[in-house]
């Protein structure tokens, strides 16, 4: 199947779908460091293997296979070669959570961001091929998302951790997901073509601003904000209100541009 032309000369389309490809294809080094974490647990590692990590590389691979197809000229595995060498070590079990409902809740937080882009994604792209597939990989994400929630319900009802170091949770790796994950994954994009890029090539600074831009125009903000902070609920209506302030305040803070319409 051909690609139409418009998105064969839409840098951002190509920026998105390669960062894409490099996280979701790094998935198998976050599960070899979740196995070591949940070792006990037989439940989490059989999901993990099962479920988790064949529809996350499939993510990857349909984004790269599309990659292929579309933008030929990119060498695609010396470029995810140069991302692994720098996001691998961050990976390791040393920079995971303190606890492992602490790291179930930091999962949750990745999962909301990718899922909640992807959705964004579909809107916005110009194909149904496109739009099919952003569809695929939202759904997907939703249920991981679902999974990980349960799971840090399970271990925090014996850790008990407060809403305080939660959502300090929350907020440090939500930050990370862009100035990390997205990060390493977007530097290597502009070094590994085989001929002339057939756009512009594009800075860091400018592929966050179309970002925003994107997301200020299809971000379902309540359903972000109701996957992001879930976790926090306590259960009692008098306790919730303040959470709910600090929700609001948090989707402020980490999508300003959509500052004013949260």
């Amino acid at each position: 199947m051909a690609a139409e032309p418009s998105v064969r000369s839409n840098a951002y389309i190509f920026y998105t779908l390669a960062t894409v490809s490099f996280v979701e294809t790094s998935v198998p080094e976050f599960v070899e460091t979740l196995n070591q974490m949940y070792a006990e647990d037989d439940e989490m590692q059989g999901w993990l293997r099962d479920t988790w990590l064949p529809e996350e590389v499939e993510h990857g691979r349909l984004a790269r296979d599309y990659i292929a197809r579309v933008w030929p000229e990119f060498d695609w595995h010396p470029a995810y070669a140069a991302f692994l060498d720098r996001y691998k070590p961050r990976c390791d079990v040393q920079y995971m959570r303190p606890s492992l409902a602490l790291e179930a809740l930091s999962r949750c937080v990745t999962e909301t961001q990718t899922a909640m882009m992807y959705r964004c994604l579909e809107s916005f792209m110009p194909t149904e091929e496109l739009k099919q597939m952003m569809h695929k990989l939202s759904a997907e994400e939703v249920g991981h998302y679902r999974y990980f929630r349960k799971t840090f319900d399970r271990y925090n009802a014996v850790e008990q951790h407060g809403v305080i170091r939660r959502l300090r949770t929350i907020v440090a790796r939500s930050e990370l997901v862009r100035d990390e994950d997205l990060a390493f994954a977007f530097e290597p994009l502009n070094d590994f073509w085989r001929s002339p890029q057939p756009f512009a090539p594009m800075t860091w600074e400018t592929f966050l601003e179309i970002s925003g831009d994107v997301m200020k125009q299809y971000m379902p903000v309540e359903a972000a904000a109701r996957m992001m902070f879930k976790p926090l609920e306590t259960g009692a209506w008098w306790r919730d209100r303040p959470v709910r302030a600090l929700m609001t305040f948090m989707v402020k803070r980490q999508y300003p541009q959509l500052a004013s319409e949260a």
